[in-house]
């Protein structure tokens, strides 16, 4: 592929990412590279194919392209573009909702090393959806898929670990979870410190990771965080402020605690 093609490609790549992240001009950004990666889409390129697979999907309106581009990129052995079709299929998008056929190019992405395929399979053989279940197999991919970046997958694990009523192992995916940024893992983790589930009570990290889910616009653990600051020192506070990298916040919330 020449370098400006190449250049191309990335750049609608590092632009999906920018719409996946909110912004507010990545669209236009990328309707104006469109014709020319459609271009060499249409050359046979597989990473091309996948980036406007996903476009199509959730931003361009149209299944019908989103599941052509997918296809093309899946057929060329496209890790992406087998985990897009895979979405298609296994939500019926477009298509016929297809578990079996999804399960089999989840699988094929995962082992090619798409970490959100190993998390979509993993699922999937956990629940015995689209294949036959094998818990093993689907805590494996569970944790493969934690250890290549997926902060949800700790979560997932976290969750079946406490299924089973391991509050030590769960307390410690959550953990993992929260530090990797899933801020449904901060919501109960910071329950689990308050309470002193699988450890011992620790009212300065729950409240670290009550004051974190503001980063996600959740407001549910100011009243909690309160509460607890209330037991706590001006100094404690402000660290569990400094910790949740919200040290701003500390003087409010040391005066609220005070009141």
């Amino acid at each position: 592929m020449p370098a400006q093609e190449d250049g191309l490609v990335a750049r609608g790549k590092r632009t999906i990412e920018a719409l996946q992240n909110g912004s507010a001009t990545a669209r236009g950004e990328f309707e104006a590279i469109l014709p020319g990666l459609s271009a060499i889409a249409e050359s046979g390129d597989a990473v091309a194919q996948e980036v406007l697979g996903g476009y199509y999907l959730e931003y361009g309106n149209s299944p019908e392209l989103a599941y052509g581009y997918f296809k093309r990129a899946a057929d060329s052995g496209n890790p992406a573009g087998q985990r897009g079709l895979g979405h298609m299929l296994v939500n019926g998008i477009f298509v016929e909702r297809d578990s079996v056929a999804a399960a089999a190019m989840f699988r094929s992405s995962a082992d090619n090393g798409d970490m959100f395929a190993a998390f979509n399979l993993a699922q999937m053989l956990l629940r015995g959806v689209g294949v036959e279940a094998d818990i093993a197999e689907g805590l494996r991919r569970l944790e493969e898929a934690a250890n290549g970046g997926i902060a949800a997958a700790w979560t997932a694990l976290a969750g079946w670990r406490a299924g089973e009523g391991d509050a030590v192992a769960a307390r410690k995916f959550y953990a993992l979870g929260s530090g990797a940024g899933d801020p449904k893992a901060m919501a109960i983790l910071a329950d689990y410190c308050r309470d002193g589930r699988g450890g011992e009570k620790d009212v300065l990290e729950a409240v670290r990771w009550y004051l974190r889910l503001l980063d996600f616009g959740n407001g549910d653990g100011v009243h909690e965080a309160i509460q607890l600051a209330r037991s706590m020192t001006d100094e404690q506070i402000v660290r569990a402020a400094q910790l949740a990298g919200r040290a701003s916040d500390a003087q409010a919330l040391i005066q609220v605690a005070r009141k």
